[in-house]
């Protein structure tokens, strides 16, 4: 009779401990993956933000490329699959024909992952950083793309960008419940084409 009333008492502090401990990773997981994504999110903000035109800074003016330059934006209100999220570029001035730099950007949902890419095509200016399959966050369910005016009075103060990625935890038999979400938003100051 003890040694049923041991294994009971046992089998309920084993069943305590698991179910402690199960919470006490998930909790870890979403806390580590909420400040993951959160830190992402403000680089990729901070990159798209920086969108702009080509510029050629001479002594007799400045010529503003505009064709080609422009931010677009994918149509989807919400993506769940993998596709393009946004493209744009950022242009460094060109000083008299020289330095300066033209950087395609593109943002992506690829196998579960928003990835970043950033390129240069021209000039020698080396002040931005570049990046090749830039794994900004994985295990992304969904993101929720949105783009309003910063003032409709006023149609050339540019536009707001805003995006809600949702991650879902890798183990999804252990814990099918446990997401993160986390959003922000760009201000961009170049033509969005959506």
């Amino acid at each position: 009779m003890a040694a049923g009333v041991l294994s009971l008492l046992l089998g309920f502090g084993y069943r305590i401990f698991f179910g402690m401990s199960a919470s006490f990773q998930k909790g870890s997981w979403a806390l580590t993956t909420q400040n993951r994504l959160r830190n992402g999110l403000s680089f990729i903000r901070e990159e798209m933000q920086k969108a702009s035109y080509r510029s050629d800074v001479r002594v007799n003016g400045t010529a503003v490329t505009i064709d080609g330059f422009r931010f677009s934006l994918n149509a989807g209100d919400e993506l769940s699959a993998d596709a393009m999220i946004a493209s744009w570029t950022i242009g460094v001035p060109f000083r008299n024909g020289t330095d300066g730099g033209v950087f395609p950007c593109e943002l992506k949902l690829d196998g579960g992952r928003l990835v970043y890419n950033k390129t240069r095509t021209e000039g020698t200016d080396d002040s931005e950083k570049l990046y090749s399959n830039y794994v900004v966050a994985a295990n992304v369910e969904k993101v929720k793309l949105g783009l309003e005016s910063i003032d409709p009075d006023r149609p050339l103060a540019g536009k707001l960008i805003t995006f809600e990625v949702t991650i879902r935890h890798e183990d999804q038999v252990r814990h099918p419940e446990a997401r993160v979400i986390s959003q922000t938003g760009a201000k961009v100051e170049v033509e969005v084409i959506r």
